[in-house]
């Protein structure tokens, strides 16, 4: 994914020939060549002129809108898939209950293989009881996971398994800047949940472009339920990406030190945040509940910069027997759940690298 991010307030996108041209006060700052961008990326007051609508129209370039801070709010996308086969098919085995828990279960034994592996990592290093107690507690889940039925007793697995990587992640994290307790979101409360809701929040946006280019509807999936406004297929094939693209990633500018107090954010205005702890653990009793944190505009750029690196980063995508980029698997990835609703392939396989 070739991203075009604007992030300071008051900007202009436009068109100058081939290019696209970003403006401050009228004046010409940076261009860019359209071929080499296939997403763009808005936060905030940025202002799009009419002919660069309307070339991200012609040429199918997805524009996403998102706040100052980095909240979903909408995007530009050209006409939808004329494949209106495929989407009855999709909507045809959604009513399939043994379809729907079996690919609920493939999707959630990726998810939990590749969250052990990044903890097994950091043990085979670090050697910690905590990070080897929940290891072993993920290996137990994923072994009785083939004999579980019902999507809501597959969910709840999951959920046991959230549940001791989290517990755990906090270990992972050798800075002592910043410390992880708890998974916390809506709003995130530390540095690390909010660069992980951040890093979710631009993984699913790069799903649901995947998975609409493939003709498929993001609305429908499996593992998570149908909701208003939900795109559950998208949070559906993003589950084995979690651990493999964001959490490594938070845990890699984190602990090489690559982002620091200064790149977040309070937005209710605490004079001394409470979120940075002086070794991993922090402390959980406090007189007040930590305000929300997040991302400030240099933490954003500093993300950007390592999620495109990461997103290029190669390795062994075995149904190909090949090697290529997390990018391009993650499309194999969309095109594999399209070829099974189709029926010409019969189980999904969650990519883990091996």
């Amino acid at each position: 994914m070739r991203y075009l991010v604007i992030m300071e307030q008051g900007l202009e996108l436009g068109i100058q020939g081939e290019e696209f041209e970003i403006r401050k006060s009228g004046a010409a700052i940076e261009r860019v060549r359209v071929a080499d961008i296939s997403e763009v990326l808005v936060f905030g007051a940025v202002a799009l002129t009419p002919a660069c609508v309307s070339l991200l129209l012609a040429r199918g370039i997805d524009t996403i809108f998102l706040t100052a801070k980095g909240m979903y709010r909408g995007r530009l996308a050209g006409p939808a898939s004329k494949n209106v086969e495929l989407r009855l098919a999709q909507f045809s085995r959604w009513q399939d209950n043994a379809a729907r828990e079996t690919m609920a279960r493939a999707i959630v034994r990726g998810k939990i293989a590749n969250q052990r592996n990044l903890l097994l990592r950091s043990q085979r290093e670090l050697k910690l009881d905590r990070l080897a107690s929940a290891v072993a507690d993920m290996r137990r889940l994923l072994d009785s996971l083939e004999s579980r039925t019902g999507i809501d007793t597959i969910r709840g697995v999951e959920g046991q398994a959230a549940a001791a990587y989290f517990g755990a992640l906090g270990a992972c994290i050798r800075n002592p800047a910043f410390g992880f307790t708890r998974r916390t979101r809506r709003p995130p409360r530390d540095p690390a949940n909010a660069m992980l809701s951040f890093g979710y929040t631009i993984l699913n946006l790069a799903m649901e472009s995947a998975v609409a280019r493939a003709g498929l509807d993001p609305m429908l999936g499996s593992f998570h339920s149908p909701e208003f406004g939900r795109p559950s297929l998208s949070l559906d094939l993003i589950e084995e990406f979690r651990p493999l693209l964001v959490d490594s990633l938070v845990l890699r500018l984190i602990n090489r030190k690559q982002v620091g107090p200064e790149d977040f954010e309070n937005p209710l205005g605490d004079e001394e945040p409470a979120w940075f702890g002086e070794g991993p653990e922090i402390q959980t009793e406090q007189p007040h509940e930590p305000r929300p944190v997040w991302l400030a505009e240099t933490g954003r750029r500093v993300f950007f910069r390592e999620w495109g690196r990461r997103l290029r980063e190669s390795v062994f995508y075995e149904p190909r027997q090949e090697v290529r980029t997390m990018e391009e698997i993650m499309r194999f990835q969309v095109y594999h759940y399209a070829r099974i609703i189709k029926g010409e392939e019969s189980e999904y396989r969650a990519f883990v690298p091996r």
